[in-house]
């Protein structure tokens, strides 16, 4: 059983006495006080005072990473050689939940420059299962083709979208990827079930075309964390030992077990950039009913939205990847990108670009009925879709572009 006492005790004591941040933060505290005490700390916090959360010398620093900056300028985090072996756990904790063993060949389809912790994350966890690694990146479709023809890999590390457009690019080389030696797909970075736990349209394509079983991943840079679901798929399994999770409402308060809320997290072990009730400004559930795989962990269900990319269109709020849902269930639409924007006088615009055989005037009705908004659709070159997912510099495809 994780000691939560001690481990929050550790770290409130270590951060008060090292990070700059902290030791102002708790100034005149002499007693450890309840973690739900704390004021929670936000992205902004953290952008404006990036180094002041530093508690290490700077020659302790063995890797520097920086967040993806889809929420402003990217932060640069620092981790020592212990929080390489914290990273390292955890991913190894994460894939034991998916399954992998020593005996599975692992293609690693994701950014593996570029300052990214999550490709250096999953080769430290990999390595430490004793799997076989095979690190293509996401550049190219067709050289993870050639590699799973060569290699047979039983399970591959992407993102969805990504995953999507190997797809496509097997279905027109005619490749029988779903005979193929793929078994397993830890699925980062974007959803592949909804709210209620079910696959959702891009968790279901992939499962069909790789005929392999999709496991949903949630990690987050500055936290040095991932979390896994099982077999079960009953939500990302927590590892407490290493983070503490909350959710928390608008106005800070925890919600009920299974509804939708901030996640917000303390990373326990960490020696560079620890972090004390940080508010991720992801949206999701936390449960605590049994698994029936049997661990007892709480879970952390699939992100719904980012906070600050809720959108507020005639009244009417909604989140961008609903939006993305509605869009993924429309047989014939290819890619796209959502695009917010402002009128310059406070309100919310959105214009969706679509590659695809479906006509504007017909999605606006399908989001209509099933967002309760009509945005903008205009098709689109895959040409110039491609240019917004994937701008100069991007480690990441986006579907969603904020010019509020």
């Amino acid at each position: 059983m994780t000691d939560f006492a001690s481990n929050w005790s550790s770290v409130f004591r270590y951060a008060a006495e090292h990070s700059p941040f902290y030791r102002e933060r708790f100034a005149g505290l002499r007693d450890v006080p309840p973690l739900d005490r704390v004021r929670p700390v936000d992205k902004r916090e953290v952008s404006a005072r990036n180094e002041d959360f530093l508690c290490v010398p700077r020659d302790r620093v063995a890797e520097m990473v920086t967040t993806s900056g889809t929420a402003g300028r990217p932060l640069l985090w620092m981790l020592t050689k212990g929080d390489l072996a914290r990273l390292s756990l955890n991913e190894r904790l994460s894939f034991g939940c998916v399954g992998l063993t020593a005996g599975d060949v692992v293609l690693v389809a994701v950014t593996l420059d570029r300052c990214f912790v999550a490709g250096l994350a999953y080769w430290l966890g990999l390595q430490e299962l004793g799997c076989t690694v095979v690190r293509t990146g996401m550049a190219s479709p067709a050289l993870v083709l050639d590699m799973i023809e060569r290699v047979r890999p039983t399970a591959i590390v992407s993102v969805p979208s990504f995953l999507r457009i190997v797809a496509d690019t097997a279905r027109e080389r005619g490749i029988d990827l779903a005979g193929g030696p793929v078994r397993k797909v830890s699925a980062i970075g974007e959803p592949v079930r909804d709210v209620r736990l079910a696959p959702n349209t891009a968790g279901s394509a992939i499962g069909r075309d790789w005929n392999a079983r999709v496991y949903s991943t949630y990690g987050v840079t500055e936290l040095a964390a991932s979390l896994c679901e099982c077999e079960a798929g009953r939500g990302g399994h927590l590892h407490e030992e290493l983070l503490h999770v909350e959710i928390l409402d608008e106005a800070g308060a925890p919600v009920p077990d299974g509804t939708v809320g901030e996640v917000v997290a303390t990373t326990f072990g960490v020696e560079g950039m620890p972090l004390i009730r940080y508010r991720t400004g992801d949206c999701a559930a936390l449960y605590r009913d049994a698994c029936p795989c049997g661990r007892t962990s709480p879970r952390l269900g699939p992100v719904i939205g980012r906070k600050n990319h809720l959108l507020k269109l005639k009244g009417t709020s909604v989140f961008p990847s609903a939006i993305a849902a509605a869009l993924d269930d429309v047989p014939g639409v290819g890619r796209y990108v959502i695009v917010a924007g402002s009128d310059g006088a406070g309100a919310d615009t959105v214009e969706i670009l679509v590659d695809g055989a479906v006509a504007p005037a017909a999605l606006r009705e399908v989001l209509q009925g099933r967002t309760k908004v009509a945005p903008a659709v205009r098709a689109a070159p895959a040409e110039e879709i491609e240019r917004l997912q994937m701008p100069p510099n991007s480690r990441k495809r986006r579907w969603f572009v904020d010019l509020r």
